[in-house]
């Protein structure tokens, strides 16, 4: 009973101490989206990384396309959307040892497909992405790329036949696929595995908030990245 009375205590602190965090973040199910109760895997786990804490992350979802202007305008705090060129400002906070492979994906053919059949073929990818090196390469070798706001976009132009390949990681294709109704099998990705990138935030270390949450997630032994 000791026990139940100190911990409903400790709850009845933070909450009055809590200190709302705003937190960008756009639509990337099963990693970040609007339509789940935990609001993706990504934020379950930025929540899990304050638990117990006084501050309480809020997210507030946005277009990819828009969310670099809004980075731009450096009135932000986290987002999970990454700074088009990260500086000393910038820090990324990784919140899982789990990292993505990212790979192209195509309608299914029979011959196998590694992935370097990139001469006039049209790649959608994210705006996240616009800085990735492995892209920037795609057009070197005489692809096109085609920005897209959702996987789910992606696909529904792929099925059309609007574009050639999506750039993206299988979790995504097949939860794009199972909101089109469109089984994910008859997806191929290829077997070049182009970028692993980790499940991450990023943190403006010049928002109001920016010294408590460093100091809080440091304490808990988060792998912070600088630039």
């Amino acid at each position: 009973m000791y026990r139940i009375i100190i911990g409903l205590l400790c709850c009845s602190i933070f909450a009055s101490q809590a200190q709302n965090i705003d937190v960008i973040a756009f639509e990337y199910p099963p990693y970040l989206t609007q339509h789940r109760a935990d609001q993706g895997e990504a934020v379950a786990l930025l929540q899990r990384a304050f638990a117990y804490s006084a501050l309480s992350p809020e997210i507030t979802f946005i277009k990819s396309s828009a969310a670099q202007n809004h980075l731009a305008n450096n009135d932000w705090c986290l987002s999970f959307f990454p700074p088009q060129k990260p500086t000393k400002q910038h820090l990324q906070i990784i919140l899982d040892d789990k990292k993505i492979p990212l790979t192209l994906f195509r309608l299914a053919e029979p011959q196998v497909f590694i992935g370097k059949e990139l001469a006039d073929k049209v790649i959608a990818h994210l705006p996240m992405a616009v800085d990735d090196r492995k892209v920037r390469s795609f057009t070197d070798f005489g692809a096109t790329l085609k920005l897209v706001d959702t996987i789910e976009q992606g696909v529904s132009l792929l099925l059309a036949q609007k574009v050639d390949y999506i750039y993206s990681d299988q979790e995504a294709i097949n939860a794009a696929s199972q909101k089109l109704n469109f089984p994910a099998i008859l997806l191929q990705d290829s077997a070049m595995v182009f970028y692993r990138f980790p499940i991450a935030v990023w943190l403006n270390t010049q928002c109001a908030s920016a010294v408590a949450i460093e100091s809080h997630l440091r304490q808990q032994q988060y792998s912070i990245h600088s630039f």
